[in-house]
């Protein structure tokens, strides 16, 4: 008669659990009291951690790094921004790549949203005129997104972009915003309520159909106007936003979320961030080895570190990744890489970066400001107007 031991031993287990994606270990945590802990063992996150970093995931096949290196900080030539390609071990090599024909004279303050491509497409705000550009580096094609046209009843007080990305149901490349507005004649002495208080709205627009439209829902706005808030990845564009209440004025914000927003469904989720957030001086969003990645800074402590989200909409699927200590040189990071590899700018501006599994830390050799921005690029020959 021949038996089987149908227990795993436990170090046998743990090599292959740590080898999981993390939606799918966050919940084989809740098959015994052992595993419940693993996310608490130095030993069995030490190997996820490798593994995590080893992982080829698809998400960067092909992939480069482009540099924005803002230089507004240099009053004597603020137009003297523009867009790099970075290689080499220490990414020591800078080759400037010319978007001048994408930009009017006036227009040298922008972002670009997000923290990667989308299929080879840039999706560019221009911050002092409010043009939106898509554009494809490596065939320098761009388009000019319409402006949406609003009420002559109404004033737009502040236009805020919340995601650009790739709707893979309807084949549709899409751009988020949201309007705040406010009626013209708030400042007259029979103003009521409502005059004062503005109101707003969700718009989306679609490539396809070069239009807007208007999006019957609320949801938490990103509660800062600037790089590092926004991340996209499968379908869902993210961003950090803040809850609102409704006071007896106008609206209050709060708590800040991970919002989610599904492109194809036009429906969006919320996440509470990870817990012990306290003192947080800066939060980072990003996308590292096919998982969203918040990299949050204190300065106080000196110490940033890293967290990961399993799934959407669980608050207990985020994972503390790394803790970094004594790094009061740094101010607040620009961007992620396949290889582990996160960029800041520090304290005195100059732009740096560390490598997670080496913890080496090198400088790139240029300032720039909070502005600056590293994004994953892949090439593509896709015509971003398929109509032509």
């Amino acid at each position: 008669m021949v038996t089987t031991n149908k227990h795993i031993h436990e170090d046998f287990a743990f090599v292959i659990l740590s080898k999981l994606p993390l939606k799918s270990l966050t919940r084989f945590c809740c098959v015994s009291k052992s595993w419940s802990l693993l996310l608490d063992n130095t030993y069995f996150m030490n190997m996820f951690r490798k593994n995590f970093l080893l992982k080829n995931h698809s998400y960067y096949n092909d992939t480069s790094l482009l540099l924005h290196y803002d230089a507004s900080w240099n009053v004597d030539n603020p137009s003297n921004s523009g867009m790099h390609s970075l290689s080499g071990e220490g990414f020591e090599n800078m080759v400037h790549l010319d978007w001048s024909n994408l930009f009017q004279e006036d227009e040298w303050l922008f972002n670009i949203l997000g923290s990667t491509s989308i299929n080879g497409f840039l999706c560019i705000d221009c911050k002092q005129t409010g043009r939106v550009v898509l554009w494809n580096p490596t065939t320098e094609e761009y388009k000019v997104i319409p402006i949406c046209h609003f009420s002559n009843e109404s004033i737009v007080l502040h236009l805020c972009l919340h995601g650009f990305g790739f709707d893979s149901i309807s084949d549709d490349y899409k751009v988020i915003q949201h309007r705040v507005f406010s009626h013209h004649d708030r400042d007259s002495e029979d103003a009521t309520w409502k005059d004062i208080c503005p109101y707003s709205l969700w718009e989306i627009y679609s490539l396809k159909n070069n239009s807007w439209k208007t999006l019957d829902i609320d949801m938490p706005t990103c509660y800062q106007d600037e790089v590092g808030v926004h991340a996209y990845m499968d379908n869902v564009c993210h961003w950090l936003g803040k809850s609102r209440t409704h006071g007896s004025t106008c609206e209050m914000h709060n708590e800040v979320y991970l919002v989610s927003f599904n492109l194809s469904t036009e429906m969006f989720v919320t996440t509470s961030l990870p817990s012990n957030m306290d003192g947080i001086d800066y939060n980072y969003l990003g996308v590292l080895n096919g998982s969203i990645t918040l990299i949050s800074n204190n300065a106080e402590t000196t110490t940033f570190q890293i967290s990961i989200l399993g799934e959407v909409g669980r608050n207990e699927s985020w994972i503390k990744l790394f803790i970094f200590q004594s790094l009061s040189c740094i101010d607040r990071p620009i961007g992620v890489s396949k290889n582990g590899d996160i960029f800041f700018i520090q304290n005195d501006e100059e732009l740096a970066w560390i490598n997670l599994s080496s913890e080496k830390f090198e400088k790139l050799g240029v300032k720039g400001t909070f502005n600056c921005q590293v994004i994953s690029y892949k090439r593509s020959l896709v015509p971003i107007d398929r109509k032509k």
